[in-house]
């Protein structure tokens, strides 16, 4: 019972996939027939805009600044420290 449990999900999942993907072809392939090309993702700029925001906003700043000197902190003063 335990295995037709499992093949009726894995069979569910691969038709997902299967359909999805057919349909995202079609429609790709409607629009190039049509002149419209589809624009060319690069995948090391997605990554580095996804990772590297442009401007944080300044309470998220203020928040990474106070976390930082958090982690800083060992317990002695500057003075104890020469």
């Amino acid at each position: 019972m335990q295995t037709a449990i499992i093949s009726t999900g894995l069979a569910i999942v691969l038709f997902l996939c299967l359909y999805l993907g057919f349909r995202t072809g079609l429609r790709l392939g409607m629009q190039t027939a049509k002149g419209n090309v589809p624009p060319k993702l690069a995948p090391v700029k997605a990554v580095k805009e996804a990772v590297m925001p442009d401007k944080p906003d300044p309470a998220t700043a203020e928040m990474l600044k106070g976390h930082a000197n958090m982690m800083a902190y060992d317990g002695f003063l500057p003075e104890e420290k020469r």
